[in-house]
């Protein structure tokens, strides 16, 4: 394991990262740490937090860390404040680091909220005399006056989350790391912190945040890393990692294709759909589109019995089922389909306008009513990728005017 810190000197990366990985020796019990060092033999397992891990932040770049509650995140961030060491690789930090991880981290409960502003400010790299010019930015900021010469053993979460973030955004740091501490706390406050961190990004400074939050990090962080089960899944452009993560996070429950869940309403169908699929503009077969791109849905039936008569729907439905679009021959005015030879029918959608997410076509043969449906099937899931960061299901052009 190498790690090192370098003063800035000309455009340097922030932080370099390469196959940076992390282990825990756990025992079952207590008495197995002594048995170890007497028997000379391992009485431990290990259990991976991290693998492999490689990425740089250029200066002045933002970067999200996204992932599900144990993909690592959290030991990511201690190992890039210097809180814990790596088991093996090598990082490279370069210039002041402030953290903001684990609520009252580095607080010492008995003191003061003003002398540990002191402490903190002191470990960060400020001298005395800094300290004190800052002292009252950073009580200001966190609108303790009235309790800072309190306990912080007496402060709620929310009021350690100021103090904390308070003191880690004075020093003036060259590189930012923020936790999910500030889902800790009145909306308000939130705002504030989210503000100073725009001015951070404004003036240059690298910040590096880790958060649930999809919408927090797509509009903050330019780039993201989405970590799984302790190793880099994902790095790149926030919008693009941000719709995989989302596309995981909704089919990874999915334990039967979708194939295999199309349903058959009758013992023997007249009609079976046989393919469901998603194309691009050319036909060829696709499982990413972009926002406005041009797509084709691609439906084969078979009829069991010759000379059947019915109608088509295909709707765009999200991995929970919600429907998002449903497009029928019959209320697109088109006559009845006559099944007697296997049938391919392509749906084109133009400028396809729904919002970043993961989607499956669902489509049914229904009788020549419309009434009662046939058959049904379902496409394998596709991902809609979107820079837009508009919440809801689809996009709608749109203008602001105000009076």
């Amino acid at each position: 394991m190498r790690l090192r810190m370098c003063c800035k000197r000309g455009k340097l990366n922030a932080i370099e990262v390469e196959h940076l990985s992390k282990h825990y020796r756990v025992y079952n019990k207590p008495i197995d740490r002594l048995k170890e060092s007497i028997l000379r033999r391992p009485c431990h397992h290990l259990v991976m937090s991290l693998t492999d891990v490689s990425f740089k932040i250029g200066s002045g770049e933002t970067l999200g860390i996204i992932g599900e509650n144990g993909a690592g995140k959290s030991t990511l961030l201690k190992i890039l404040a210097g809180i814990t060491q790596p088991t093996s690789g090598s990082l490279t930090r370069n210039g002041r680091i402030a953290a903001l991880l684990e609520l009252g981290s580095g607080f010492n409960p008995e003191f003061s909220g003003r002398t540990n502003i002191h402490l903190n400010a002191a470990l960060l790299g400020l001298t005395e005399k800094e300290i004190r010019a800052r002292e009252n930015e950073i009580i200001d900021f966190s609108e303790l006056s009235e309790v800072i010469d309190r306990p912080v053993k007496t402060y709620s979460s929310g009021m350690l989350m100021r103090l904390a973030f308070s003191i880690a955004t004075s020093v003036d740091p060259d590189v930012l790391i923020v936790d999910e501490a500030l889902s800790v706390g009145d909306q308000r406050f939130g705002l504030k912190c989210v503000d100073r961190m725009m001015g951070f990004r404004k003036g240059g400074k690298t910040i590096i945040v880790c958060s649930h939050s999809m919408y927090l990090i797509n509009e903050l962080c330019a780039k993201t890393i989405w970590l799984h089960a302790g190793r880099l899944e994902r790095y790149g452009m926030s919008a693009n990692v941000i719709s995989e993560y989302l596309a995981f996070l909704e089919t990874k429950d999915e334990s039967i294709s979708a194939k295999d869940q199309s349903s058959i309403k009758e013992t023997h169908p007249e009609v079976i759909i046989e393919d469901v699929a998603v194309l691009d503009d050319s036909g060829h077969p696709i499982t990413r589109a972009t926002f406005l791109q041009t797509i084709r849905i691609c439906l084969k039936a078979r009829p069991l019995n010759g000379g059947y008569v019915g109608h088509i729907g295909i709707g765009i439905e999200k991995m929970n089922g919600e429907m998002v679009f449903v497009a029928t021959t019959k209320n697109s005015g088109q006559p009845p389909i006559c099944f007697t030879e296997n049938v391919t029918i392509h749906l084109v959608l133009n400028d396809i306008k729904i919002i970043k997410g993961s989607y499956r076509i669902h489509a049914v043969v229904s009788d020549e009513h419309a009434m009662s449906i046939i058959n049904e099937s379902k496409s394998a899931p596709f991902s809609v990728y979107s820079n837009h960061p508009e919440l809801g299901l689809f996009w709608i052009d749109h203008k602001w005017e105000m009076s």
